[in-house]
């Protein structure tokens, strides 16, 4: 770390494994498990819409075209990177990232939905003081009545036993 305080990239280093220990989809290693059943929903989804209404997709690869045209013409009026992007499907590709981002909306909403009473749970499990513990109460009480306990010290006398 360049002009930095060394002790802050300790502290973040820190903070982020214990970001991770609270993470249990990163502690499971369901992230690309997640990324690729999104990728499959966006082909679903996009199957479906062009089972239901072509017309409708039709009109999304059109706009986009649009898009694409008034972009590229804004950047080179000579049409080549309009050209260029037309022969690799841009505007496709850009419609199947536009339903990637809503099916990705979607699963964040679902995923705050679902996680919602759990978090509602943990905070009020946060909120309410924890209960005694009897047994430190009842070491307490008859430390009161009979005086201090005698503990024995786990501490080594320096004495070697010998035979």
């Amino acid at each position: 770390m360049i002009g930095g305080d060394p002790s802050s990239a300790v502290d973040r280093s820190a903070r982020l494994a214990a970001v991770k220990l609270q993470n249990p989809i990163l502690n499971a290693g369901l992230v690309p498990v997640i990324g690729a059943s999104r990728y499959l929903l966006t082909l679903a989804a996009l199957l479906a819409l062009w089972w239901f209404d072509a017309r409708l997709m039709n009109r999304g690869f059109d706009a986009n075209l649009s898009l694409i045209k008034s972009l590229s013409n804004a950047l080179d009026s000579s049409g080549k990177v309009e050209a260029a992007l037309r022969a690799f499907a841009a505007e496709k590709m850009l419609l199947f990232a536009e339903i990637s981002i809503v099916i990705w909306l979607i699963g964040k909403a679902l995923w705050w939905l679902i996680g919602l009473p759990f978090r509602r749970r943990a905070a009020a499990k946060a909120a309410t003081p924890a209960a005694p513990n009897p047994a430190d109460d009842l070491a307490a009480r008859m430390e009161s009545r009979s005086g201090p306990s005698l503990k024995v010290s786990d501490e080594t006398t320096g004495v070697r036993a010998e035979r």
